[in-house]
């Protein structure tokens, strides 16, 4: 790779100031919250819930953080699929497919690589499903955002999480088609948007209501099973159908998180709470895979087969990501990409893209 050029140099800075959107940083950062939480219970040996502690912290993580977060980190990689094609044209005239492509192939291998570490990884269904849904981007958006409707109501219906990938990526990507991302940008009215706040509030309140009605009274095992040719226990079936439920209401759930960073947003005091969330969503590559590092990490080198609680894993998960938030905001005022997206970066321009900044930016 050669260094880069002065007049392409500006082609390839991120957008800052009034030109990028702060608020999808934001969101991202706000995904990335909730996963540490998760993935956790499949790299870690987590007991049976045995204390009041464990099992509250359980229920917590299931009705409000599973099949919540990943749902918007999905659905965020679709906008960011429509994006990066509809910027690219207004530069070229036309969507730059090679670098489209070059991108999402150093994300496939990026996901492989990270699937040896942590099995429940999500880059490389994303990079695979977004090189496949590529003709859908010139589909008209009624098109799009009924196969995203239709596709991910029937993989709810099934309870097939990973099934629900590819639809939520193409409702990003119909999001993306309606310029929902430009109407947020420009201010929503207050009416409209606490319209969507209220509906998925209740549609929250009746997912949850759902879930408490399902889940069975005594604790759940951390890993969910069905033994071929055998009934499960009745613990198991409640706690199948309390995750089956858990991700048909994901994306309401989603919206109603998703709305209330809107809402918060626009107080003084909320804009200042959630401001930190930018530099940590701006890092979100370096950062997925850096939760993984640690998780592993600690899992190898300190606790290697010895079971742990949920009280453990949670502060564990919570330490990380008050960490990397720091780290993030520290890394991000004299750079302009995390490690990760810097080096995704040059991959994708085939150059050396500067990643400090410019003094008069610092």
């Amino acid at each position: 790779m050669a260094p880069v050029k002065n007049e392409t140099v500006m082609k390839r800075q991120p957008a800052t100031g009034k030109g990028r959107l702060h608020f999808l940083d934001q969101f991202r950062g706000f995904a990335l919250l909730g996963l540490p939480f998760v993935n956790v219970l499949a790299l870690w040996l987590i007991a049976t819930p045995e204390t009041s502690a464990d099992f509250w912290l359980q229920r917590v993580l299931t009705f409000f953080v599973e099949a919540r977060f990943y749902t918007i980190f999905t659905f965020l990689f679709g906008l960011g699929f429509y994006m990066f094609l509809s910027r690219s044209a207004v530069a070229g005239g036309k969507p730059r497919l090679r670098l489209y492509i070059r991108r999402l192939a150093i994300l496939v291998l990026m996901g492989f690589i990270h699937q040896h570490y942590q099995s429940g990884e999500a880059l490389f269904h994303y990079a695979i499903v977004g090189l496949l849904a590529l003709p859908l981007y010139w589909a008209p958006r009624r098109v799009n955002l009924g196969i995203g409707v239709v596709g991910f109501t029937v993989a709810a219906v099934m309870g097939v999480k990973l099934l629900t990938i590819p639809f939520l990526i193409l409702l990003g990507l119909a999001a993306g088609q309606y310029r929902l991302h430009e109407a947020i940008s420009k201010g929503i009215r207050w009416s409209k948007l606490h319209m969507v706040w209220l509906l998925s509030l209740l549609g929250t309140v009746i997912a949850i209501g759902a879930m408490w009605w399902a889940a069975p009274p005594e604790p759940m095992p951390p890993f969910l099973f069905m033994i071929e040719g055998e009934s499960p226990s009745s613990t198991m079936q409640a706690a199948l159908t309390l995750a089956h439920i858990g991700v048909a209401t994901g994306p309401i759930v989603s919206a109603f998180y998703l709305s209330s960073l809107l809402l918060l947003g626009r107080t003084r005091l909320g804009a200042r709470i959630l401001y930190p969330l930018q530099a940590y969503g701006r890092m979100a590559l370096t950062n997925y895979i850096g939760q993984t590092v640690f998780l592993v990490g600690i899992q190898r080198f300190i606790l290697n087969t010895t079971p742990t609680t949920y009280v453990v894993s949670t502060l564990v998960s919570l330490g990380i990501v008050v960490c990397q938030i720091i780290a993030s905001n520290l890394w991000m005022r004299w750079f302009q990409y995390g490690p990760l997206e810097w080096l995704w970066r040059c991959g994708t321009y085939w150059t050396i893209v500067p990643i400090r900044k410019k003094a008069g930016n610092l």
